[in-house]
């Protein structure tokens, strides 16, 4: 060692760790500039690692990413939503409680919405639309479980399901852009939710 200089030792990361870091950053970089403005360099950068290490655990490049957050995204609503749609009440009251916790994550989480439904259709990339698809599709089917005690036929369901999700979506629009409260928002949603489930 020259000079009484001490030679940093490098830590090697538990690669499962490093890799839930790099997601956990890469979220916060296309949360705060959207997937559009967001290129690898500037999550590398954010990071502290280098780009190669980010294609080493990504290799299909900044789509694989993105749908790593989203997919991360997905599964703290997810869990959002079930624990809401479990509380031992009526059909009625358990759509009220699963809508009210859709509505409260996006008012807390407002970027997630932007992740979740705008980013993906920005990307012109069929992973990361194909993820955004799926998105849908298993909030909708967390929806049409609820909505099933209506007696719906399955087809029927499905309709009602992915169309109350869209509602909802659009009202959680209205409500980032300042055009309406949450709290309408939710009442009216809850309206049309619960027009065919018993109390």
């Amino acid at each position: 060692m020259d000079n009484g200089q001490r030679a940093t030792k490098r830590i090697r990361k538990n690669p499962e760790a490093r890799r839930a870091e790099i997601v956990t950053t890469a979220r916060d970089v296309f949360a705060a500039n959207g997937y559009a403005q967001s290129g690898l360099a500037e999550v590398a950068s954010a990071a502290k690692v280098s780009k190669g290490l980010l294609y080493h655990y990504f290799p299909d490049g900044r789509p694989q990413l993105f749908v790593s957050v989203v997919q991360e995204l997905l599964g703290e609503f997810q869990q959002r939503l079930r624990t809401a749609a479990k509380v031992p009440f009526s059909p009625r009251t358990r759509m009220e409680h699963l809508l009210g916790a859709l509505f409260a994550f996006f008012d807390e989480n407002p970027s997630a919405y932007r992740l979740l439904f705008r980013d993906p259709w920005v990307a012109h990339d069929e992973t990361v639309e194909a993820s955004a698809i799926a998105t849908r599709v298993q909030i909708a089917s967390e929806l049409a479980a609820l909505m099933a005690a209506s007696g719906l036929p399955a087809d029927d369901l499905v309709a009602a399901s992915s169309g109350l999700l869209g509602f909802a979506l659009a009202n959680v629009e209205l409500c980032l852009a300042g055009q309406l409260e949450p709290e309408v928002a939710w009442r009216v949603t809850c309206e049309y939710a619960t027009a065919r489930l018993g109390d």
